[in-house]
């Protein structure tokens, strides 16, 4: 088949969670079809991402998305009743290559990366259309909401309607819908009218750790690690949640250990956490390999979480516990068997993380490499795919009608 691969952020590199799932969906369908590439890029990833993914895509179209406009264009649709997610990611110049780019090749299918890219594609019912949602935004913006303050607050409820909505009325036309878990894909069709279907992800399971230590890591001593992109919402409001009220706790019992945030673009209130006692700040790094096995635990205590957390999963696939809040427990599955441990509140998060801490024999646990490596291996998740899009590509032959009846019967 020939694909048009449509995403809101260019697949490269596979640095984060919503790029990690993009480039192994778009690789996997690229070995098996003829694949096109349009996305949103800045020029960084532009001149690093084009020679990656040539190797996979016939033909690559990238924009840029300056921040000013695409916020003026959030505000507009704000003021006009609509979601301001699609409005953020409304590009004249990518509508008319996207348009150019229908009206000449004979595309077998679409497939849409994350729903902010459907309207380029969603005015013609006849046209299939595949859309992975990843996450219900709605979802999110619902409980952005929750830990804000007004106006944001309300802002955010408003979004959190606006795009539920809207989410529903693209898994009502889509061809085929994708989610990354069943919690997701009941967050977004409640009732099971449309057949949303769960592809989870994978994790890619690293090389042994061969080289020393380095002296920064060394000095740390004995610490707990959160790792994640730290200007993005749910990441801070997680650390600071941990930093601030989880910490203390811990540090009565075991007042040597430090919590250690790794990760790119720390925000002003995540930089601020320094100041506190017990908390280091790295910022970027070359690499967060080191900083997972030189760690005690991982910790993931999540007020705001949609889908399946990427960091849990590499933290259990070298073996390292982890304990984590009951949403991205949930997601990902596992039990304290494989190292994952559920804890809710900051008092029983603190007594999790010390039962941890006490019990250094989990670390020769193995249930969660293999936890891992049998429900998380991005081929074999990703296998009913290439069947589930070919049959989408055959239902209907554009008839409206047949269209709802597939995807109300999933």
């Amino acid at each position: 088949m020939k694909i048009l691969f449509l995403a809101h952020r260019i697949p490269y590199p596979p640095d984060k969670g919503e790029k990690i799932r993009a480039w192994q969906e778009l690789r996997f369908l690229a070995s098996r079809h003829k694949v096109d590439l349009f996305a949103f890029a800045d020029r960084r990833e532009q001149a690093t991402g084009r020679p990656a993914l040539a190797q996979f895509c016939r033909k690559m179209h990238f924009e840029e998305l300056p921040h000013g406009f695409a916020i003026a264009r959030a505000v507009v649709s704000l003021l006009t009743g609509k979601p301001f997610t699609t409005g953020y990611y409304y590009s004249p110049a990518m509508e008319k290559a996207v348009r150019a780019a229908l009206a000449q090749e004979n595309y077998d299918a679409v497939f849409v990366y994350c729903s902010a890219m459907a309207p380029y594609v969603m005015s013609s019912p006849s046209l299939p259309v595949c859309v992975d949602f990843v996450d219900s935004d709605a979802s999110k913006w619902a409980q952005y909401a929750r830990y804000t303050t007004f106006p944001l607050s309300w802002v955010f409820r408003q979004e959190a309607l606006k795009l539920g909505q809207y989410e529903r009325e693209v898994a009502g036309t889509a061809r085929l819908s994708l989610v990354s878990t069943s919690l997701e894909g009941k967050a977004i069709d409640p009732d099971g009218r449309f057949g949303v279907r769960a592809i989870e992800n994978g994790v890619c399971l690293p090389a042994p750790q061969t080289n020393p230590l380095s002296a920064e890591i060394a000095a740390l001593g004995k610490y707990v690690v959160f790792v994640g992109q730290m200007d993005y919402l749910p990441n801070v409001d997680a650390a600071c949640y941990f930093a601030d009220q989880i910490l203390p706790l811990i540090r009565q019992l075991h007042p040597e250990l430090q919590f250690v945030v790794v990760g790119r673009n720390p925000s002003s209130r995540v930089r601020r956490l320094s100041d506190l006692p017990g908390v280091v700040v790295t910022g970027t790094v070359p690499d967060v390999q080191p900083y997972l096995g030189s760690a005690v635990a991982a910790v993931a205590p999540f007020r705001i979480c949609q889908g399946i957390q990427n960091k849990i999963l590499e933290a259990l696939a070298i073996g390292l516990p982890v304990v984590a809040t009951p949403r991205p427990a949930r997601a990902v599955g596992a039990t304290s068997e494989e190292l994952l441990f559920v804890a809710d509140g900051a008092q029983d998060f603190a007594r999790a993380v010390v039962a941890v801490l006490e019990n250094p024999q989990l670390r020769q646990n193995l249930g969660g490499k293999e936890f891992v490596k049998r429900r998380f291996d991005w081929e074999r998740n990703l296998e009913p795919l290439d069947h589930w899009l070919k049959e989408a590509v055959g239902a209907g032959c554009g008839a409206s009608e047949e269209i709802s009846n597939y995807v109300a019967t999933g």
